[in-house]
């Protein structure tokens, strides 16, 4: 199974935020913080409170989710969606995609083996993509402004329990 968290709109540019995730990709959680707590950057402190975000995330899911309950929403999900296939054609598609994909989320927890133990979480994906610029003006001659461009970030780390 696996687990996302995103920081968005972080104050700084992808390029510098890139840097740090391309050495924590692969890794495994524990070695991963080693890493991050090594770097004496600024993006590997952000980096950081992603991580700890999306390790937090998947301690939640492995203490609050139990399999007879799962269960129980998935025959609920599976039961709306007959539901709904039945009385509207094109309802499922446009209004209650939603469902579909809690049912494959809830599925994917139900067919993990290590049920997102923390020895058992690995980095699958960490990656930098360029947030909304803050754009600026620098005064110039004769009146004139040029433009500076104050670049932002969305930082996203999934993780996983398969080996």
């Amino acid at each position: 199974m696996t687990v996302t968290s995103t920081s968005r709109n972080v104050r700084m540019s992808p390029k510098k935020v890139r840097e740090v995730t391309r050495q924590i990709a692969g890794l495994p959680v524990a070695r991963a913080k080693a890493v991050l707590a090594n770097i004496p950057r600024k993006s590997a402190q952000l980096v950081s409170k992603t991580l700890n975000t999306a390790i937090a995330d998947a301690e939640h899911i492995s203490a609050e989710w139990n399999e007879a309950d799962i269960q129980n929403r998935v025959a609920e999900i599976k039961e709306k969606i007959n539901n709904k296939k039945t009385t509207d054609k094109g309802a499922l598609k446009r209004k209650y995609r939603h469902l579909k994909a809690e049912l494959v989320r809830l599925e994917e927890y139900l067919d993990s083996e290590n049920k997102l133990a923390a020895d058992s979480l690995v980095i699958k994906e960490a990656m930098a993509g360029a947030g909304t610029p803050l754009r600026r003006w620098r005064t110039r001659a004769r009146g004139g402004g040029s433009p500076v461009i104050k670049r932002t970030s969305h930082i996203r780390i999934t993780l996983s329990d398969e080996k």
